[in-house]
């Protein structure tokens, strides 16, 4: 489940998720990327977020609120 806005704190580690194309077919998984908040400013309703160790940007309310709090599991063989 996607998280509160209001629960999120500086220094949260999240996830992202997104379905994407396994090379050229029609085939597609769920793919998902680490987000770091850096800060946090709950009046503005923005944030800095680091999106998979890239540098560094400026996120919306509504774009933290659809990331996830726990990664996803994984399939065992």
């Amino acid at each position: 489940m996607a998280v509160s806005w209001n629960a999120v704190k500086e220094g949260d580690i999240l996830y992202s998720r997104a379905r994407q194309k396994m090379g050229n077919t029609t085939m597609s998984r769920m793919a998902e990327w680490r987000c770091r908040i850096v800060s946090i400013d709950h009046e503005a309703g923005r944030a800095i977020v680091s999106w998979n160790g890239n540098a560094p940007r400026d996120w919306s309310r509504w774009q933290v609120s659809k990331l996830f709090r726990n990664p996803m599991k994984r399939k065992q063989p």
